[in-house]
């Protein structure tokens, strides 16, 4: 049974699966790594993959890699990353195919989880989909008639750097005013953060006195009916959602999925996302863009990035 393997380059961890043909991860494992040079992420990618294997399964014979940043798919180069501060026109394939001894694809990682859920996960069986990651950053990628859209320049996808308030706060991206900064995993602690400071009554006071609030504890908090949380939360979820109306207005997919750390807070983020985003896609009645969460879990990148190599294989 032929495989292919994944590999999903991420700030804080390099998660790596075996992939058959169907789809079907046979094998799989994770590794943090420093969030440092190319040649740490290469070895730590190399090292998680030496580890993979599954009875029945042959040896790989491609690789793809989902980096989070900006990807030169052709050359397989990594112009830049947020998430990566120090990797400037990293050529990530040929320092992986080197190590590997495989051929490598790069793409995008959020590219390579949306072409994982436009095949098997909850965008399976559309025509047209966006796949949103919201947790640290927020990123997207774009599955149009069964094909991933890279833009002119291969850069689509970057909806967290779309602009919300041309006046608002500074970005990692050097711009400003970017929905990013206004529903990402930080911005909910902020708002939160705010209401301690100003005395107001909330169940997260006691924990912020102990460590850092994370935003898995505000949506917690939110889940719980603590008002002060539910108010941080639901603001989060509004902006999201004006920023999915203008996806929606632009690209008119039949589903845009959200994945990503943030989105496992569930409704009470996604149900004012839901409710902003029909209100300002308006005149849509019968023909409105569903709204869900993704399927496919951790290893959606690594996924995804296999698959993309498997059809590249296809096409010779």
């Amino acid at each position: 049974m032929g495989s292919y393997l994944g590999i999903d380059i991420g700030g804080t961890n390099i998660k790596a699966g075996l992939v058959t043909e169907d789809g079907s991860v046979v094998a799989s494992g994770s590794r943090g790594w420093s969030g440092g040079d190319p040649e740490d992420a290469v070895a730590t990618a190399s090292d998680v993959a030496s580890e993979l294997a599954a009875p029945g399964t042959a040896e790989p014979v491609a690789c793809g890699v989902g980096c989070a940043g900006l990807v030169l798919r052709e050359t397989g180069i990594v112009v830049r990353s947020p998430n990566l501060p120090t990797w400037h026109s990293v050529p990530l394939r040929k320092l992986l195919e080197a190590s590997l001894g495989l051929r490598v694809i790069v793409e995008n990682d959020v590219n390579a989880a949306a072409y994982a859920e436009y095949l098997l996960g909850a965008a399976r069986g559309s025509t047209s989909a966006v796949v949103v990651a919201l947790g640290t950053g927020v990123g997207g990628g774009i599955v149009i008639d069964g094909r991933l859209y890279r833009g002119g320049h291969g850069f689509a996808g970057e909806l967290g750097h779309s602009t919300v308030d041309i006046d608002g706060s500074d970005c990692v991206c050097g711009g400003s005013g970017c929905l990013e900064g206004f529903a990402n995993a930080a911005s909910i602690v902020g708002r939160a953060a705010s209401a301690i400071g100003a005395g107001e009554e909330t169940i997260l006071t006691a924990l912020a006195d102990e460590r850092p609030l994370t935003a898995k504890d505000v949506g917690d908090a939110a889940n719980a009916g603590d008002r002060v949380a539910l108010e941080a939360v639901e603001a989060a979820g509004r902006v999201f959602g004006a920023g999915l109306a203008n996806i929606v207005q632009i690209l008119d997919p039949d589903v845009i999925v959200v994945g990503g750390g943030v989105a496992a807070v569930g409704e009470v983020l996604l149900g004012p996302a839901r409710a902003e985003m029909a209100a300002r896609a308006c005149g849509r009645e019968g023909h409105e863009t569903r709204l869900v969460t993704a399927e496919m879990g951790e290893l959606a990148g690594a996924t995804g990035a296999a698959l993309l190599a498997r059809d590249e294989i296809a096409r010779g």
